[in-house]
C-alpha cells in the first residue's frame, strides 16, 4: 500500500499518524541480532570462511544503531510534523536492514549441505516474523524488510537446485506472503483502535465540558437559593412585624369594652389577621431552606404530640369537638428536628379540627419496626376522589365549596409533605367520602433512646462571649476545631488543641485549663484522667449517647451563645474547686464582647452587620494610606491617619486595633525611628486582618 493511497483529510491524517506513532513505539530493532549470532557458528563449521562470516553481522549492529536514533529523533520531533516523513523515513531503514540480512545470506549460505540450508531458513523466517510485530502497523516497511532480506536466500536455495531446496525456497516465499496479508487486517484493527482511542478523548473533553457547565450551574443555582433565603428573610421581616402591630392592636381592641357590632368586626379582623399569618409562615417554610445551624438531632415523639394537643384544646372545645393523644408508655426517640414535628402534627391536628364539625380527633403515636408512626383520624367530611391526587400539591386547596369556607390556601399540606420527606419520612392519608379521615407520616428512629441533657436556649438578651480563659479542644473533628477556635479565640482566650485521645489525656492531666471542649465519645475518657480537674463540656451530635462524666452537653453544631452560655455554665459549676488563671498581661482581646453584646442589643444585628461593613471598608482605605505615609516617612500624616483608626475602631470595641493605633501615635510623637514605625504600622495592618477574620467568624453575613 502506497503513500498516496492514504486519504488526504484530517481523520485519515490522524489515524495513520496513530500507526506510525506505534510503529515507531514496538519496533526492536535489536531483536535480529540474536537470530544473527546463531548464523554465524554454522557458517564456521560448515565453510571455515572464517572473519567473513562476521561481517554482516557487524554491518547489522551498525545498522540497529541507525534505527534507534532514527526513533530517538522520533520522539524529539516537532508536533505537528507530517507522519508520511517518519513513515517513509522508517521504510528506507527497514529496506537497509532486509539488505544486511541479504547480504549475511551470501555469507552465510553453505553450498551442497541441505542441514545447514534448512537451518539458515529457519533463521530468517524467525527474524521475519519478529520484525512483523512492529512492522505490520505500516505494510510498506515490513514488505521492504522481507524483500531485501530473503530474496537472496531464495534465489541461492533455487540455484542449489533439488526437491528439498526448492521446496523450502517456495516455504519461505509462502510464508512471507501470508505474513504480508496479515499485515493488512492487523492495521485495519489498528485503525479501529485508534478511532475508539479518539472518540474515547472527544468524550472525555465533552465530558469534562458538561461537568464544568454543570458545575456552574450548580454554583448559580446556589447563588440563586442564598439570594432567596436572603430575600424571603427581608420579605418575612417587612410583613411580619406591622402584621404583629396589627393583630395586637386587634387583641387590644377586643378585649376593650366596645359594642356588638364593633366587636364583630374586631373579630373579623382578627381572623383575618391569623389567617393571613399562617399564609406567610406556610410560604416561608415551603420555600426557604432549613437553618441547621439551630437543628437538634432527635424528638420525643409522645411528648411532640401532647404539646400539639395543649396548644389546639381551646379550638376544639370552641367547636365542642374532642382531642386526644393516643401514645404508648415507651416510645424511641425519633431522628427529626423536634420543632419540625410539632410543626408537621400541627398542620395536619389543626386541618381535622378546621374540617370536622362534630366527633373528634385523635392523635395516634405507633411504633413499626424502625420507624414512629404519626397518624391524626378525624370524623369530618373526609377527602373527595377527584381531588385526592392534588392534594400534596401547593396551592390546591380541596374541594372549592367547602375550603373556601374555611379560608385554606392549600399550602399546609405541601409543607408536610417537604418537611416529612426531607427528614428522610413518608406521608399519606386514608379517606372515605363522609365518614372523615385519617393522614399519617413515617419517620425514622433515632439511634439513642435515651433523652440527652440539653444546654438551655439563651434568654432573649446577648450573652458577651467568655474572654481570658485556658481552653483545651479535642472535637475529633478539624472542621469543629476551626468553628469552635474562630467563636472563642478573637476575644483573647488562649486555645490549645489535642490531636490525638492519648494528648488530651496527657495535657487534661498537667491541668491549667479552665474547661475542655471535648466529642462526646470521649468525654468519659478525659475525665477519668489522672490529675484531670478542669471542668469538661461535651459535644453532642447525631445519634450519640450522653457521656456520664461530662459536666454540662451542648448540640452541635451551637449558636454562639450557646457555646458560650455552656461555657459559662461549666466554670460557674466548678467556681468553687478551680481558680481560674488570669490572662497573661501582655494579651490584649481583639474584641471587647461587652462591648459588642451593648451594641446587638441596642441597634439589632442587621444594623450592626451594616456598620461593621462600613468600617471594615474605611478601615482599609486608612491602612493602606497608613502604610503609604510611612513609606514616604511623612510622620505627621501617619499620626494623623493612626488617630483615625484609633478612633473609628475604639468606638466599636476592637481593642486591639485601638491599642495599635495609639501604641503608633505615641511612639511616632516620641520621636521613634524610622524603622520601629514602620514596624509598628505593619502590626496595624495585621491586626486588622485579625479584627476582619474574627467578625467574619461572629457575623457570617459580613462576607455574604
Amino acid at each position: 500500500m502506497s503513500l498516496a493511497k492514504v486519504r488526504p483529510d484530517e481523520e485519515s491524517r490522524a489515524v495513520f499518524a496513530g500507526r506510525i506513532d506505534i510503529l515507531y513505539t514496538l519496533g526492536r530493532h535489536y531483536l535480529s541480532l540474536p537470530f544473527a549470532v546463531l548464523c554465524v557458528p554454522v557458517t564456521l563449521l560448515g565453510t571455515g570462511s572464517g572473519w567473513f562470516a562476521l561481517m554482516p553481522l557487524t554491518l547489522q549492529i551498525a545498522v540497529v544503531i541507525a534505527a534507534e536514533q532514527l526513533t530517538s529523533a522520533y520522539k524529539r520531533r516537532k508536533p505537528f510534523s507530517s507522519p508520511y516523513y517518519w513513515a517513509r523515513r522508517y521504510t528506507f531503514v527497514s529496506a537497509i536492514a532486509g539488505a544486511t540480512w541479504g547480504v549475511g545470506a551470501w555469507f552465510w549460505f553453505v553450498p551442497d549441505s541441505y542441514a545447514a540450508q534448512a537451518y539458515l531458513a529457519l533463521a530468517f523466517l524467525g527474524m521475519t516474523a519478529t520484525e512483523f510485530i512492529a512492522r505490520s502497523a505500516h505494510r510498506p516497511a515490513y514488505f521492504a524488510h522481507a524483500v531485501f532480506a530473503l530474496a537472496p536466500l531464495v534465489v541461492l536455495l533455487l540455484v542449489q537446485g533439488g526437491i528439498y531446496a526448492t521446496m523450502t525456497a517456495l516455504l519461505i516465499v509462502l510464508f512471507t506472503g501470508v505474513l504480508y496479508t496479515y499485515c493488512n487486517g492487523i492495521a485495519g484493527l489498528m485503525d479501529e483502535c485508534l478511532n475508539l482511542r479518539d472518540e474515547n478523548s472527544e468524550l472525555i473533553q465533552k465530558l469534562s465540558h458538561e461537568k464544568q457547565d454543570a458545575e456552574q450551574a450548580r454554583d448559580a443555582a446556589l447563588a440563586s437559593a442564598q439570594a432567596k433565603s436572603v430575600f424571603l428573610s427581608n420579605v418575612s421581616h417587612e410583613l411580619r412585624t406591622p402584621l404583629n402591630a396589627l393583630l395586637g392592636m386587634a387583641q387590644l381592641l377586643d378585649r376593650a369594652e366596645l359594642q356588638k357590632p364593633y366587636r364583630d368586626h374586631v373579630k373579623v379582623m382578627l381572623e383575618a389577621g391569623r389567617g393571613l399569618q399562617t399564609l406567610l409562615d406556610d410560604v416561608i417554610a415551603l420555600t426557604r431552606a432549613d437553618d441547621d445551624s439551630t437543628r437538634e438531632e432527635d424528638c420525643d415523639p409522645a411528648q411532640a404530640a401532647r404539646a400539639v394537643a395543649r396548644l389546639l384544646q381551646p379550638r376544639a372545645w370552641e367547636k365542642h369537638l374532642r382531642l386526644t393523644v393516643s401514645a404508648p408508655v415507651e416510645v424511641p426517640r425519633v431522628a427529626a428536628d423536634p420543632r419540625r414535628v410539632r410543626q408537621v402534627l400541627l398542620k395536619l391536628a389543626d386541618n381535622a379540627l378546621k374540617f370536622t364539625d362534630k366527633g373528634g380527633v385523635e392523635i395516634r403515636v405507633e411504633r413499626e419496626n424502625d420507624l414512629i408512626r404519626f397518624s391524626v383520624a378525624d370524623t369530618g367530611h373526609g377527602v373527595p376522589k377527584e381531588i385526592e391526587a392534588n392534594l400534596y400539591k401547593p396551592f390546591q386547596p380541596g374541594d372549592s365549596s367547602y375550603a373556601r369556607q374555611q379560608q385554606g390556601a392549600g399550602l399546609g399540606l405541601s409543607v408536610v409533605k417537604r418537611i416529612v420527606e426531607g427528614a428522610g419520612g413518608e406521608t399519606g392519608f386514608v379517606s372515605e367520602p363522609g365518614e372523615g379521615a385519617t393522614f399519617w407520616l413515617t419517620l425514622p428512629v433515632a439511634g439513642t433512646t435515651q433523652p440527652a441533657r440539653a444546654v438551655p436556649a439563651p434568654p432573649s438578651d446577648n450573652l458577651p462571649a467568655p474572654t481570658g480563659l485556658s481552653l483545651l479542644i479535642f472535637a475529633h473533628d478539624e472542621v469543629a476545631d476551626r468553628q469552635l477556635a474562630g467563636l472563642l479565640e478573637p476575644f483573647g482566650n488562649e486555645i490549645e488543641f489535642a490531636v490525638s485521645i492519648a494528648d488530651a489525656v496527657a495535657r487534661a492531666s498537667r491541668g491549667g485549663f479552665d474547661a475542655i471542649l471535648a466529642a462526646a465519645s470521649d468525654a468519659d475518657t478525659i475525665a477519668a484522667a489522672p490529675g484531670s480537674k478542669a471542668p469538661i463540656l461535651a459535644l453532642i451530635k447525631g445519634g450519640e449517647r450522653a457521656p456520664a462524666c461530662a459536666d454540662e452537653l451542648l448540640r452541635w453544631p451551637p449558636s454562639a451563645y450557646e457555646l458560650y452560655r455552656a461555657v459559662d455554665t461549666v466554670r460557674e459549676r466548678r467556681a468553687k474547686e478551680i481558680t481560674p488563671e488570669p490572662p497573661p498581661a501582655d494579651s490584649v482581646a481583639t474584641i471587647d464582647p461587652a462591648a459588642f453584646a451593648a451594641l446587638e442589643k441596642s441597634v439589632g444585628v442587621a444594623t450592626l452587620v451594616e456598620i461593621l461593613k462600613s468600617y471594615i471598608e474605611s478601615a482599609e482605605k486608612l491602612c493602606q494610606a497608613l502604610g503609604e505615609a510611612s513609606d514616604d516617612a511623612n510622620w505627621q500624616e501617619a499620626i494623623r491617619l493612626a488617630q483615625d483608626i484609633a478612633g473609628s475602631a475604639g468606638a466599636l470595641g476592637l481593642t486591639a486595633m485601638t491599642a495599635a493605633a495609639r501604641g503608633f501615635a505615641q511612639q511616632a510623637r516620641d520621636g521613634a525611628g524610622g524603622h520601629e514605625l514602620r514596624n509598628t504600622a505593619q502590626l496595624i495592618v495585621w491586626e486588622h486582618e485579625r479584627v476582619r477574620r474574627s467578625l467574619a467568624n461572629l457575623y457570617p453575613d459580613l462576607v455574604a
